[in-house]
């Protein structure tokens, strides 16, 4: 007997994956030759088979398990074919991040399709806001994404002195952290990136510092957007305990790194985006220490995400290469157990990718 996928799961899966392969990301289904018909290219594979002696079967699953979502995957007719062949070299472990790439992918494709008002003329106010109420305004529109923290930044540095507005910012974003965490989190984004601007008194980094705390102690991983920036930007003024602490939580707490993973490539946009700018991070004289290995957990998602990019050996040799320095740099400055894990990480995924006698 197979255990097959009820109707209800196959639309799940398809819609899920923007009706698109998960391997070839081709459309799955369009309009057929008359205007009462369609057709239909798509279906859902099952990740370990779907009845004993069938590839990747699982003997471990129950029935339920094995029709469930999250064994399924949407496929087009031809890679739902190919993985089940037994030269095709498809792992249970590589077709779920396929799966996991199609989704966040999809998910991205939505986002921006979706057709809203253009505020970012707004952002000139931004270096000369003198009240709250502005600031907050100003940024509840703005999206959380990484041309727009490079543009704040950009206004912020042409604006000659130090603006007003990096008074008001610590205010907002504890005003806003519960509510509307993208906001903090892009405010905080933006200290990060003009820490030269940024002065604040014992008394707002202590404040600030008690809203990471506080997240972690509620294990509270949708403030991530927020206290990731938010930790990397007290880390600059001295704060590094907490920074460790955030980045402790990142690479080791998995609803943390799921929550990091989606923030993240939301934010860059593309993978090659977001290893530029970990590339200018690190060349960064700017960042020293502990600060130096603040991209640790972009790092080790990049690699485990199976990016058209990081197939290309001498790119995923040169990013593992960086992820063991980070590793390095983190033994050096405070954080031993965690380099040992992001170490012990980079060896297994060198090991995978070793010639077998």
């Amino acid at each position: 007997m197979r255990d097959e996928f009820p109707r209800k799961v196959q639309q799940i899966l398809a819609a899920r994956a923007g009706h698109k392969c998960s391997i070839c990301e081709d459309p799955t289904s369009g309009p057929g030759e008359d205007l009462e018909s369609a057709v239909s290219d798509g279906i859902a594979a099952h990740i370990t088979a779907a009845s004993r002696g069938g590839p990747r079967y699982d003997p471990s699953l129950s029935s339920e398990q094995r029709s469930s979502l999250a064994n399924g995957m949407w496929l087009c007719t031809k890679h739902g074919r190919e993985i089940d062949t037994p030269a095709s070299g498809y792992t249970a472990a590589v077709l779920r991040g396929l799966k996991m790439i199609r989704e966040r992918k999809a998910a991205i494709e939505l986002e921006s399709s979706k057709t809203a008002e253009d505020h970012s003329a707004t952002l000139v106010e931004f270096p000369y806001i003198a009240t709250t109420e502005k600031l907050f305004e100003v940024s509840i529109h703005q999206p959380y994404r990484y041309p727009v923290a490079m543009a704040m930044r950009d206004l912020i540095v042409a604006s000659g002195p130090r603006p007003r507005v990096f008074d008001l910012i610590p205010e907002v974003i504890v005003g806003t952290w519960h509510i509307h965490p993208n906001v903090a989190g892009l405010l905080a984004t933006l200290l990060c990136n003009t820490i030269h601007y940024w002065h604040p008194s014992a008394q707002v980094l202590e404040k600030l510092e008690a809203l990471c705390r506080a997240a972690i102690r509620a294990d509270d991983w949708s403030r991530v957007a927020s206290v990731e920036p938010l930790a990397f930007a007290l880390g600059t003024k001295g704060r590094l305990e907490i920074q460790k602490k955030i980045l402790e939580r990142i690479v080791s707490a998995k609803r943390w790194r799921e929550r990091d993973i989606q923030r993240v490539r939301k934010y860059y946009g593309t993978a090659g985006i977001e290893i530029a700018a970990i590339l200018r991070h690190w060349n960064d004289p700017l960042r020293k220490g502990l600060l130096r290995a603040n991209d640790v957990g972009r790092l080790i998602d990049l690699l485990m995400s199976n990016d058209t990019i990081l197939r290309q050996p001498a790119a995923r040799r040169k990013l593992l290469k960086l992820l063991a320095d980070h590793a390095e740099v983190l033994s050096k400055h405070g954080a031993p157990e965690l380099a040992r894990s992001v170490a012990a990480f980079v060896e297994a995924l060198r090991s995978a990718t070793r010639p077998k006698d």
